[in-house]
């Protein structure tokens, strides 16, 4: 692809409806935005993410940036972090994550994880009128956490609102919850680093007694273990809070959809996987090129950012059959959401787990859930949010 036919690529917005990402791949596989180039097909869009061509570019420290944080202490912890970190740094601070959250690891979480949704669902006191967001999608990643960390589910209220309030206006990029962030950043570093000592002299089969260990087997340094510990707090329940409300409003906004989860009681997994297809919680995976990379026909010049539009190529009509359709029993495919290769999502294992597990159990429990009103979502550039799911149970 010439440097001309790049100039007359489509234009997609950043913010693009399903119908326009779906106009701009009648033209091809590739789009320019105001962020650079959208990539709108699936297989393409896993070619870069798998490739080791690209980089990310500072990661999340982009995101920071855009949102006005760009120096003080409270930057200086994020960039320890590991999505602001790539190369030999990054691959360092993978490992305790690898150990932690290995398919493995997470499958004896199971007995675990239904428990905690069966009792969540036994908490609730009017079935005929849930807000599903509130009262079930934000509690289960949370109290899961305390157990991970083995935190008294006592603390499920104060550790939410601390998580709550540290990345979601980072995402979404609301300047004016900024220092709600940085406050919610300093609670949480402050309970971490107390937690872990007093876990020192108390090891068990925990996350926190196991992170302990990272440091003591010499994977990761002391003075990472906050970072390490961090993250975890960061990244574990926002993303799978709000990927559990667009779950269950995209299948109960058709009704068909949740009759074939009824269906197919053991499809569960499918199910999920359909859902996130459909409506991810990342819009967009980024990447960097440093130099020209040539994928497919087209040439990325040097210093170029390439969007891999999660949404457009999750309808890709070249890869999905009647694309904008919930179907259970289509070929594997990978999440896009996710991401590749060594940027991968490393706790895309424990939210399958939680998603699926949670349509189960609610398709047991509560098979004649439905809508009460219409579901809202914000699309924004970067991440989509659950902003309004209200069910009747029964």
């Amino acid at each position: 692809m010439t440097s001309q036919s790049i100039r007359s690529l489509p234009y997609v917005s950043p913010a693009a409806t399903d119908a326009e990402y779906a106009q701009a791949r009648t033209q091809g596989w590739l789009a320019t935005s105001e962020r650079g180039f959208e990539v709108l097909t699936y297989d393409q869009g896993w070619e870069v993410m798998s490739s080791k061509e690209f980089d990310i570019g500072g990661g999340f420290g982009n995101v920071l940036d855009a949102v006005g944080l760009t120096e003080g202490p409270y930057r200086e912890e994020w960039n320890k972090i590991i999505v602001c970190n790539e190369g030999d740094a990054r691959d360092r601070l993978r490992k305790p994550f690898m150990h932690l959250l290995k398919p493995a690891q997470v499958a004896k979480l199971q007995t675990k994880v239904i428990e905690l949704i069966n009792g969540i669902l036994d908490d609730i006191e009017d079935p005929t009128d849930v807000d599903f967001m509130a009262q079930i999608a934000d509690r289960l990643p949370t109290q899961l956490y305390c157990e991970l960390i083995s935190a008294p589910l006592e603390m499920e209220s104060e550790i939410y609102r601390i998580t709550n309030s540290i990345n979601p206006p980072l995402l979404t990029f609301n300047r004016e919850r900024l220092q709600e962030s940085e406050d919610a950043f300093w609670e949480g570093m402050a309970f971490l680093r107390d937690h872990i000592e007093a876990r020192r002299g108390n090891l068990g089969d925990d996350f926190t007694s196991e992170l302990i260990r990272c440091v003591d087997d010499g994977m990761i340094a002391e003075d990472e273990m906050m970072s390490v510990a961090m993250a975890l707090l960061i990244a574990s329940m926002d993303n799978t809070m709000h990927q559990l409300g667009l779950t269950f409003g995209t299948l109960l906004e058709d009704r068909t959809r949740w009759e074939q989860v009824l269906a197919r009681p053991t499809a569960a997994v499918q199910a999920g996987e359909e859902t996130i297809r459909l409506c991810p919680r990342f819009n967009v995976v980024a990447r960097h090129a440093s130099r020209e990379i040539v994928v497919g026909d087209a040439t990325i010049p040097a210093d170029s950012w390439v969007m891999v539009a999660t949404r457009s190529g999750g309808r890709d009509e070249s890869r999905f059959d009647a694309p904008d359709a919930f179907q259970l029993g289509r070929p594997p495919s990978k999440a896009l959401q996710f991401g590749g290769a060594s940027f991968s999502c490393l706790g895309a294992t424990l939210a399958r787990l939680e998603i699926s597990q949670m349509l189960r159990i609610v398709a047991e429990r509560f098979p004649n859930i439905r809508l009460l009103g219409d579901w809202e979502k914000t699309v924004g550039p970067m991440v989509t949010e659950c902003a309004r799911l209200r069910v009747s149970l029964v």
